[in-house]
C-alpha cells in the first residue's frame, strides 16, 4: 500500500478517519486512478507526487466513491485535470 498516496489523497478529500477498511478502499481508487492515469500518458513521480497529481487523483477516488452501480465515470473535473498531467 502506497501510504504516502493514500494518506495524501485522504487530506485533500478531507477524511480523517484511520480505520482500516476506510484506508484499504482509498488505497484501491488511488491505485486505480494513478493505473488510468499512467496508461493514458501520465508521467508520475511515486517518490514525490505533485500537488497536480494529488488534487487529480483525489478527484478521480471522488468519483469513484460517490459513483452508483452500473453509472461509474469520471467527472468533468477529473477529466480536466487528467487531460493537464498526461498531457503535460
Amino acid at each position: 500500500m502506497d501510504n504516502m498516496l493514500v494518506e495524501s489523497v485522504k487530506d485533500y478529500l478531507g477524511i480523517t478517519t484511520d480505520d482500516e477498511d476506510v484506508n484499504r478502499n482509498i488505497s484501491i481508487k488511488s491505485k486505480a486512478v494513478k493505473n488510468y492515469l499512467v496508461k493514458a500518458g501520465a508521467k508520475i513521480d511515486e517518490n514525490n507526487y505533485s500537488e497536480e497529481v494529488i488534487a487529480c487523483i483525489a478527484t478521480g477516488v471522488n468519483d469513484l466513491l460517490n459513483n452508483k452501480a452500473g453509472d461509474t465515470k469520471f467527472s468533468p473535473a477529473f477529466n480536466m485535470l487528467a487531460m493537464q498531467i498526461c498531457v503535460g
